[in-house]
């Protein structure tokens, strides 16, 4: 039976965002594909070490798991593998999760409140090309624009005419065509956030589909867009930190609750696990602030004090890693939930059309009492 949800197309829809986002399977969404995504920048970043002939094992004794910060390379090998592949793996993958999670949303609001996890992740994984195609359409859209510009250019080249010629163009199409240039640079670096809600919402599968909603949604309605999507990464930021708050405090529960029966060992293992993370990082300072500019944070300082060396401190990090992992896959959530909501309001507000109407895509229904086939009444009568 298809559930009916309520869902009134307003502004006001977007503010429940944070609400929405947590939901179990769409936070291990988002952590599943955090996870793939770091894989890969790890992979890149030792191949490119490697193809620099830097010792592979030294550069990893520095950074560990989490090389989470920018290098310089100087051989073409290593900058290929590091700054081309290694960035498009990544964006990839969280492209890929975005989709997953926008799919969840798409799929409650035609009615289907149900979809499961694998389906989530077999449905992002199933669009991988179609997100390929759609950043590869609008990177050659650039490229045609700037090789028009080019050739505007060559024309001065020609003896006597040519600055006539290039001064009687530069307005119409010279300008014109820079004007276009510049949109689609634009609509190149908003797809990161835009395409994959645009291909979740996309029944077809359609390259095409996708290109058009981000165009249709950076020309026709910016400011509704610029928005929601401002209100989405500070409700992001605000709610992770809730978040890592409350998680924080249960790790300090369960330390304290665990060492009445294992007394100094517990200090000894969490403060082991905590030796093997890079904890004092930039990117846990960012999680443990409330805002960017804001001196209100919380300290996790306290789990690592103690004796480290415990050999259980190995699980202990990986038990802990997952835990702020899940704090990142919250943050992952509420971008892909709000990004889902913000393309299904703006469609309406733009074209009147409502998901809300469309027929779930993962929909069976099931009965408890499976209907008489009437023909094998008749028969065995």
């Amino acid at each position: 039976m298809v559930v009916s949800i309520p869902f009134d197309y307003s502004d006001k829809s977007i503010i429940a965002i944070s609400a929405r986002a947590l939901k179990p399977k769409k936070i291990f969404l988002g952590s599943l594909f955090l996870l793939i995504a770091l894989a890969f920048y790890d992979i890149c970043t030792y191949l490119a070490f490697a193809a620099e002939g830097k010792s592979v094992a030294e550069v990893f004794a520095a950074n560990g798991f989490f090389p989470l910060k920018l290098f310089c390379f100087d051989s073409y090998i290593a900058i290929f593998i590091y700054y081309y592949l290694g960035f498009l793996l990544v964006g990839l993958s969280l492209m890929t999760g975005l989709t997953a999670i926008a799919s969840i949303d798409y799929e409650e609001f035609r009615g289907n409140p149900f979809m499961s996890f694998s389906k989530a992740v077999g449905f992002g994984l199933s669009r991988i090309k179609q997100l390929i195609l759609s950043e590869l359409g609008i990177s050659l859209f650039i490229l045609f624009i700037l090789l028009l510009i080019i050739i505007l250019g060559l024309i001065t080249r020609i003896p006597y005419v040519g600055e006539f010629i290039y001064s009687l163009l530069f307005f119409f199409p010279g300008f014109i065509i820079s004007a276009l240039t510049i949109i689609g640079i634009f609509a190149l670096i908003l797809s990161f956030l835009i395409v994959p809600a645009s291909t979740a919402f996309d029944r077809n599968g359609e390259t095409f589909n996708s290109i058009l909603e981000l165009f249709l949604t950076v020309t026709r309605q910016p400011v509704r867009w610029i928005v929601y999507t401002a209100y989405n990464l500070v409700s992001a930021k605000i709610c992770s930190f809730i978040f890592a708050y409350i998680s924080f405090r249960g790790v300090q529960l369960l330390k304290l609750g665990a060492q009445v029966g294992g007394g100094e060992k517990i200090t000894t293992v969490i403060a082991s696990g905590m030796a093997h993370l890079p904890w004092q990082g930039n990117m846990v300072t960012f999680i443990n602030n409330v805002f960017p500019g804001i001196d209100f944070n919380f300290d996790i300082s306290c789990l690592a004090m103690g004796t480290a060396g415990n050999p259980a401190g190995y699980l202990m990090a990986v038990s802990l890693f997952l835990i702020f992992l899940t704090v990142c896959g919250y943050i992952f959530s509420v971008i892909g939930t709000g990004q889902a909501y913000a393309l299904a309001i703006i469609r309406y507000k733009r074209d009147g059309y409502k998901v809300t109407d469309e027929e779930p895509l993962y929909f069976e229904e099931e009965y408890i009492n499976p209907p008489i086939d009437k023909s094998d009444t008749i028969d065995n009568e």
